[in-house]
């Protein structure tokens, strides 16, 4: 039996990696396609041109979405899972149920400013709630189930030992 080969386009490849990982921004679409930036650029931009998909802004960077893709897609809960450390936090957050900023602190190593930083984006998305209990501030997650869930969806996206250690823990507690 002979196994055929489908050979993607470089813009196939980019246009795979942003259905595959909705929210990754430039840099890592690049790795992920091995393309040089000007290359890269001008596949972004054609699919960009004839609708396949679109940017948001973030900061600086912007994050590539599938125009056909989006309708599931919490857009603003990609974008945060999709940072590194404000993706730790949630995930130490929703382990733990709540958790005290001084505790938070020890788990993730970041500062204080950068822990605070990154809080208040979640608690203005409404992603995470503070709340005092016993004059004590906690830090819980409002509402777990859609985060779990983008999470099971795009887990192999994600590229982080942390959401596969957490939603294995997470299937062993629902058995």
């Amino acid at each position: 039996m002979i196994e055929e080969s489908i050979i993607l386009t470089p813009r196939d490849k980019v246009y795979s990696e942003i259905v595959k990982s909705p929210g990754l921004h430039f840099r890592e679409i690049q790795r992920r396609t091995n393309l040089a930036t000007g290359a890269l650029q001008y596949h972004i931009d054609y699919l960009k041109k004839k609708n396949f998909i679109f940017d948001k802004k973030e900061g600086k960077f912007s994050r590539f979405y599938s125009s056909q893709e989006t309708n599931q897609i919490d857009l603003e809960l990609m974008n945060l899972l999709r940072q590194d450390q404000v993706r730790k936090i949630i995930l130490i957050i929703l382990q733990k149920k709540r958790i005290s900023l001084i505790n938070l602190k020890k788990e993730t190593n970041m500062n204080t400013a950068t822990l605070n930083f990154h809080l208040s984006k979640l608690i203005s998305s409404k992603i995470v709630e503070q709340k005092k209990i016993n004059s004590k501030n906690y830090y819980l997650i409002k509402n777990k189930l859609p985060i779990i869930e983008m999470l099971y969806c795009y887990r192999k996206s994600f590229l982080d030992s942390l959401v596969d250690n957490f939603l294995d823990i997470w299937e062993k507690d629902l058995r």
